[in-house]
């Protein structure tokens, strides 16, 4: 795989940094950050030298970039359901058990980068890269990015609320129709909305309910923590059960199960979906049978 890349650099009339230039000057870059941290990691040279950030360039230089500034995978063999995927990004249904990304073998990038197609584009990445996460407990839908420029896009407009994700869980009790929370987490602003889909009764736990869940901003562990301070632990959530009851061994009843994203390349609106597991409702069945 070639992983080099060479510039000469033209028509420019003015001393600029290169810190400035190679973010444009390389697409696998695109960006001033990236180019900041590709210059930091030694992967540019100026006329073959070791550069820094603040030295200029000038007409008839050649600046090389090595490497793609992503990780090599680590080597993990699993099948992971594939819902969407095109040449800019795929979008995976993550069973719960697995991280999406991170220094340990068992995640979503490890077993995608042996078995993904490569992008055809120019900015193509060597293998599909997160553009979010979702808990290592949860299951749903996580979207990763085939190419540089759709990494960049995607990030962003998660920084930017301008993605929407919905979650269903079951949840402990009977909550209101619908409602929001407005609970702070790790100290920051955070938005959750909820509705209110179906409730059963439940012998153990007097009532059970499948709710849908809206995260508003996206904290860590937000969903988890916002519906238990309202009195309603999302089912099989140890983390934050304190003195409440529940399932355990069964794993946490909540699944990222839709997305709305503008598309990179496009610039329409899509959304990608799933159903909720076949457990929520066994769950839902088999407590309503019982009590």
């Amino acid at each position: 795989m070639n992983e080099n890349w060479e510039h000469r650099v033209s028509a420019i009339s003015q001393p600029t940094r290169i810190v400035d230039y190679i973010g444009e000057a390389f697409e696998i870059l695109g960006s001033r950050s990236a180019a900041r941290k590709a210059i930091a990691a030694s992967r540019v040279k100026l006329n073959g030298e070791k550069v820094y950030p603040s030295d200029t360039i000038k007409n008839g230089d050649l600046i090389t970039l090595s490497g793609t500034g992503v990780a090599k995978a680590k080597k993990f063999d699993f099948e992971i359901e594939q819902v969407y995927e095109d040449d800019h990004l795929i979008i995976v249904n993550k069973p719960a058990g697995i991280a999406v990304n991170g220094n340990r073998n068992k995640t979503v990038e490890n077993a995608l980068a042996g078995s993904i197609k490569k992008s055809n584009l120019a900015d193509a990445l060597p293998r599909p890269v997160a553009v979010h996460r979702i808990d290592v407990p949860t299951k749903g839908l996580v979207m990763l990015a085939k190419s540089k420029s759709a990494l960049i896009a995607l990030s962003k407009d998660f920084e930017t609320n301008k993605i929407d994700k919905e979650y269903h869980a079951v949840v402990h009790g009977t909550p209101n129709d619908s409602g929001v929370i407005n609970k702070p987490v790790e100290g920051k602003k955070s938005e959750s909305r909820y509705q209110k889909d179906k409730t059963v009764k439940s012998r153990n736990f007097t009532s059970l309910s499948l709710v849908r869940l809206k995260p508003i901003t996206g904290r860590t562990h937000q969903l988890r923590i916002h519906m238990a301070s309202i009195g309603h632990l999302i089912v099989g959530d140890r983390l934050y059960a304190k003195e409440t009851k529940t399932i355990l061994g069964k794993g946490l009843f909540l699944c990222a199960s839709k997305i709305s994203f503008q598309h990179p390349e496009t610039k329409q609106r899509k959304v990608v979906n799933i159903d909720p597991p076949k457990r929520f409702y066994r769950l839902l069945e088999r407590e309503e049978a019982r009590f």
